[in-house]
């Protein structure tokens, strides 16, 4: 069938093939680490209930706000969704306050103020 040759040149390329994909998942894994890390480390600061915490990725939004601001909010939801990052839309600090959206993979704090009035 095939020369020791032959197939000794098939189990390198099987061995460097398996060897390169163990390193590939080597990466995705660290990557999924840091990813993970670093939204905990950000969750530290919001203050967790079953209104803020559980709502991950999830668009929120209050009936005082304007519809351009609501809207302004969902196109950086989707940004941010489409990216691969997590958020929590009006997450509030343990020190205090709110923001409109916050960039858990990042730790971004999002405040859309151009499409709100003074009040």
């Amino acid at each position: 069938m095939y020369s020791e040759e032959k197939l000794q040149k098939i189990k390198d390329r099987a061995y460097r093939n398996k060897l390169r994909s163990y390193k590939k998942h080597l990466i995705n894994q660290r990557e999924k680490r840091n990813k993970f890390f670093a939204v905990n480390d950000n969750l530290q600061f919001i203050e967790t209930s079953n209104r803020i915490g559980s709502l991950r990725n999830c668009l929120r939004w209050y009936v005082g706000e304007s519809k351009e601001h609501v809207m302004k909010k969902l196109e950086l939801c989707m940004d941010l969704k489409e990216n691969k990052h997590e958020f929590l839309c009006e997450a509030k600090f343990k020190t205090g306050g709110r923001c409109d959206v916050l960039d858990l993979t990042n730790g971004i704090v999002y405040e859309i103020l151009h499409s709100e009035t003074d009040k």
